[in-house]
């Protein structure tokens, strides 16, 4: 899914109309928010002189890969964290008193 969105968003800000209609045609499309599907149908109309910008479907592509990646992460595992009595203390800043005036 997250390749087909990026080949999507890529045809999307190219303003590219043969290949967003293509991408719409595929059964995967079927699977994207309404708001997506309908804003890549609005750009393709619109052609290659429009400014509109493909929002939601960027902002649908920053959602998804920052779930991809906080999934393969290590440090979102449980098993990666250290236990309680293994970590550090928390160090002690000396601070000096400041005089008031």
């Amino acid at each position: 899914m997250l390749a087909y969105l990026d080949s999507l968003c890529a045809a999307l800000l190219a303003r590219n109309t043969v290949e967003i209609r293509r991408l719409l045609a595929h059964p995967m499309a079927q699977d994207l928010p309404r708001r997506v599907r309908e804003e890549a149908v609005a750009i393709s109309r619109a052609g290659r002189r429009s400014f509109m910008a493909p929002v939601n479907a960027l902002h649908l592509y920053y959602k998804l890969t920052h779930m991809v990646d906080e999934s393969n992460d290590p440090t979102y595992d449980s098993s990666a964290r250290p236990e309680p009595e293994k970590q550090t203390a928390q160090l002690d800043l000396p601070l000096r008193k400041v005089g008031s005036r």
